[in-house]
């Protein structure tokens, strides 16, 4: 599969599908030449928990923006495994979305072998959940493929290439540009805490002692109102055109009400603890965002009263903050310690099994890590 340098044209719906290795944002700058440096790679990549959308109106694909918090959750990986010097290696195996981001790396180092494999030996087992399936899967693929080149991008280079080609897999052949804040990209990649204000623009990290996330997946069919079910978005999950409408449809009465508020959110509280590394005053002020941030506008779309219930349960098992990740449907507490942990998935699994179906936990805040032989 050969990429093509064709752009969108105007014309063209936002959203219709095209095939991977199309419509890539490709900057002089970001073009290099290097060569292999090892044979075999492994990645493992966490999944991503957002906790927040700062702004809708930045939210305009292809680019990326609306910015947000976030930290990674080990309850789920994906373990990638990249060999090279494998004649004839094929990637039409993976997700369309993935095989583009492998395209785009081949691209910008102007590499036309068709020798290097790509095994994904486990993954997330949920889309549009909440869990950053698509993003972390895709940053993995790039971050390791920089790994066996010996790391042409650097860590600032691979978040802006990642983030300005961000697409989701269409069906089983064709991808679609999609919604990206950036912070899926930047858990991964920095670690810790991470913010990332409107405009897709990385603030800093907040450095964590050691955490653990307890994350369950919403049921849908008992935790959406009404116009949620309407839209299709049990089966589906916001994605794509669906997503778009939503966000204008319901995602902008929220962000009239409360855009400034956040916005001075962000700008006088939220910034000055992530610049000076503070994870203390992060843990006295990240609260807030409950009633301003998308744990506030999603109480729009899923039943009120069991999202504060969730919140109540965290807190009384010590949560450091608790929320909904993205847009749902799954909910997660962080928590200082593998007991408390253990206690609130217990305490979800005896309360809200209604709701909420599987819960895990994993680590918090690590990046991902790569191996190579």
């Amino acid at each position: 599969m050969q990429p093509s340098f064709v752009e969108a044209h105007e014309d063209e719906k936002l959203f219709d599908s095209f095939s991977p290795g199309r419509n890539f944002c490709l900057r002089d700058e970001w073009l290099r030449k290097s060569m292999i440096a090892g044979p075999r790679v492994e990645v493992v990549s966490p999944g991503r928990i957002h906790f927040s959308l700062f702004d809708y109106d930045y939210m305009r694909p292809p680019l990326p923006g609306g910015g947000g918090i976030g930290i990674s959750t080990g309850a789920f990986t994906n373990n990638v495994v990249l060999e090279s010097g494998v004649k004839g290696a094929a990637i039409d195996h993976l997700p369309p979305a993935a095989q583009h981001i492998f395209l785009l790396f081949k691209a910008l180092l102007g590499y036309d072998r068709d020798d290097i494999s790509v095994a994904v030996d486990s993954k997330m087992p949920y889309s549009h959940c909440g869990y950053g399936s698509n993003v972390t899967l895709n940053t993995s693929i790039f971050w390791g493929l920089n790994a066996m080149f010996n790391y042409p991008f650097t860590r600032e280079e691979a978040f802006s290439i990642l983030t300005h080609n961000y697409i989701e897999s269409s069906d089983d052949k064709t991808v679609h540009w999609g919604f990206d804040t950036g912070v899926g990209e930047a858990v991964l990649l920095y670690g810790g805490f991470v913010l990332i204000d409107e405009t897709c623009t990385r603030v800093d990290s907040v450095t964590v002692p050691d955490l653990y996330t307890v994350i369950a997946k919403g049921r849908m069919a008992s935790l959406a109102c009404e116009d949620y079910i309407s839209r299709g978005l049990v089966e589906n999950g916001e994605t794509g055109s669906v997503e778009a409408q939503i966000n204008e449809e319901v995602g902008m009465v929220h962000q009239r009400k409360y855009g400034k508020l956040l916005k001075t959110f962000l700008d006088e509280e939220l910034k000055p603890v992530f610049e000076a590394d503070d994870y203390g005053g992060l843990c006295r002020q990240i609260w807030k965002l409950n009633d301003l941030g998308t744990f506030k506008r999603m109480q729009m779309s899923y039943k009120k009263e069991i999202m504060l219930a969730f919140e109540a349960a965290a807190k009384s098992k010590g949560a450091i903050y608790c929320g909904i990740s993205s847009t749902g449907p799954s909910m997660f507490g962080i928590m200082e310690n593998a007991a408390k942990a253990e206690e609130f998935k217990k305490e979800l699994e005896d309360r809200f099994g209604e709701y909420f179906e599987f819960p895990a936990i994993g680590p918090a805040g690590q990046a991902l890590t790569v191996s190579t032989f």
